[in-house]
C-alpha cells in the first residue's frame, strides 16, 4: 500500500525563493510531493479555489494576498494542511496570530536548504502518522537515516512505502 503524493504549494513574491524551494524539494522528495509553485499570491489563491494542498509553504508578508490569507484559504479547502511560513522579519503578534490560526512552523530568510528539507520531512512524517491513525494499524516500511541540525542522527520511517 502506498501513500499518495502530498500536494505541496509554494508561494512567495520573490521568484528566486520560489525557484530555490521548488528545486530543493524536488531533489529531496521526488515521488513524495507534487509541487505547485507561485510567485503571484493572487494566482495562488485562484489555484486554491479549485484545488487543495497538504503542505503550504508561504511567505507571511506579501503584497496583495499575504500568508495569513493563504493559510485561511488552504484551511477552508482542507482542514489538515500543514503550513510553513517563511519570514525575514515578523512581529511577535504576527507570529502568534499565525500559530493560533494553524501555522505549524516558521523558516527564517535567508533559507537554509538542510533546514527546509528537515522541516518538510517532519510534515511528511506527521501526515504519515495521521494516515496510520485513520487506518487504525501500522504499516511496516523501510527506515531512513536523518541527520538533525544539531548533528545527531536518528532513524525515521520512510513514508514512501506506505
Amino acid at each position: 500500500m502506498s501513500i499518495r503524493q502530498l500536494q505541496t504549494m509554494i508561494v512567495d513574491d520573490d521568484p528566486s525563493i520560489v525557484r530555490l524551494l521548488t528545486k530543493v524539494l524536488h531533489d529531496a522528495f521526488q515521488g513524495e510531493l507534487t509541487l505547485h509553485s507561485f510567485s503571484d499570491s493572487v494566482q495562488a489563491l485562484e489555484w486554491l479555489d479549485h484545488n487543495f494542498c497538504d503542505i503550504l509553504i508561504s511567505d507571511i508578508e506579501m503584497p496583495e494576498a499575504d500568508g495569513m490569507t493563504m493559510l485561511q484559504r488552504a484551511k477552508a479547502r482542507n482542514a489538515w494542511p500543514q503550513v510553513i511560513f517563511l519570514t525575514g522579519h515578523s512581529s511577535w503578534d504576527r507570529v502568534t496570530q499565525a500559530i493560533e490560526n494553524g501555522a505549524s512552523d516558521f523558516l527564517l530568510k535567508p533559507l537554509d536548504r538542510k533546514e527546509i528539507v528537515h522541516v518538510v520531512r517532519q510534515e511528511i512524517a506527521r501526515f504519515g502518522r495521521w494516515q496510520v491513525a485513520l487506518r487504525g494499524k501500522r504499516v511496516e516500511s523501510p527506515k531512513i537515516q536523518i541527520a538533525t541540525t544539531a548533528g545527531e542522527t536518528f532513524q525515521e520511517t520512510s513514508l514512501a512505502g506506505l
